[in-house]
């Protein structure tokens, strides 16, 4: 052991180094090529469609359980309503209700109240004093309402609805909007429509313990044109076959092109990290002749 470290004390630091993350880059590279191929297996081994509304009974019946790349316009067959309050939109992907309370919060030292979607903890002042918050109202809390969508005849499964938020950014696809009731709603909170909120106390002057429930959507019109779908046909539905949005829908109109932007980005990484462990290979082996001639020269 002894004899191995001294051999080890001849190389320069910097090639052990270099070693280490040459080693690593080719390890991740690896995992990445690995990755591709796995990708790549998945989408090849899929039946490509790609018009939707051609599809027959009969082929669904054939079709089913196999994975397909299904390309197609999204269509809401059923649009979604808040069951609390009869909220509808017409043509919305989802619906999403945000009940807030007017609670005591804090922000450095100072006491502050704002609106929050979820139950603030009571907050103790710079002289001791107690400011209590009420009980946030979970039971009629936010949730998120799906609509039944479909593609063609192919109805989507509830994980691709719920992509169509999380796989393009919500911020920029949705929008609070003011909205009128599709039903009585009778509460015991006291909640009255003003201006698309719902409230219970003065919006211009709110108090501890105000409520107030806004609501925002996805419109289908935001997706417009042909799509790409990938997953297993089940009874007509198609289903996910993976946790990774970018597998589930790709906003292009070709199998070819979604399948490129999938696996294209494990290639592209498994073939930079291939380059970086080659350079830093390199250059290990540079500084380690560059160290030993210059020791020899030092030695003479």
């Amino acid at each position: 052991m002894e004899k191995l470290f001294q051999k080890l004390n001849r190389i320069p630091i910097a090639c052990i180094i270099l070693a280490i993350i040459t080693v690593m880059y080719a390890i991740w590279g690896g995992y990445q090529s690995k990755k591709y191929q796995r990708e790549s297996a998945i989408f090849d081994s899929a039946l490509v469609i790609k018009n939707a509304d051609a599809l027959t009974p009969a082929q669904l019946k054939e079709y089913d359980g196999r994975l397909i790349c299904l390309v197609g316009e999204l269509a809401v067959k059923k649009t979604p309503a808040d069951p609390l309050t009869g909220i509808s939109v017409p043509g919305a992907l989802l619906l999403e209700r945000r009940t807030e309370m007017y609670q005591y919060s804090t922000t450095g030292e100072s006491v502050i109240k704002g609106f929050y979607d979820f139950q603030q903890a009571n907050v103790t002042g710079k002289g001791g004093e107690l400011y209590e918050n009420p009980v946030y109202p979970a039971e009629i809390g936010a949730v998120t309402m799906l609509a039944d969508v479909s593609v063609g005849p192919v109805a989507l499964g509830k994980t691709f609805v719920r992509t169509l938020d999380t796989n393009y950014q919500y911020t920029d696809r949705a929008e609070y909007v003011a909205l009128t009731p599709t039903a009585s709603f009778d509460n015991a909170y006291g909640l009255t429509l003003r201006d698309g909120v719902y409230t219970n106390g003065d919006p211009d002057d709110p108090q501890i313990g105000d409520i107030r429930i806004t609501y925002r959507y996805v419109d289908v019109k935001q997706y417009a044109g042909k799509m790409t779908f990938f997953g297993t046909l089940l009874d007509g539905v198609l289903e996910s076959v993976s946790e990774d949005d970018a597998f589930m829908i790709q906003n292009c109109d070709s199998a070819a092109r979604a399948r490129e932007t999938v696996t294209g980005s494990s290639s592209d990484n498994a073939s930079m990290l291939y380059v970086m462990a080659a350079l830093h290979a390199i250059a290990a082996v540079i500084v380690f002749v560059v160290v030993i001639l210059k020791r020899k020269k030092e030695g003479a």
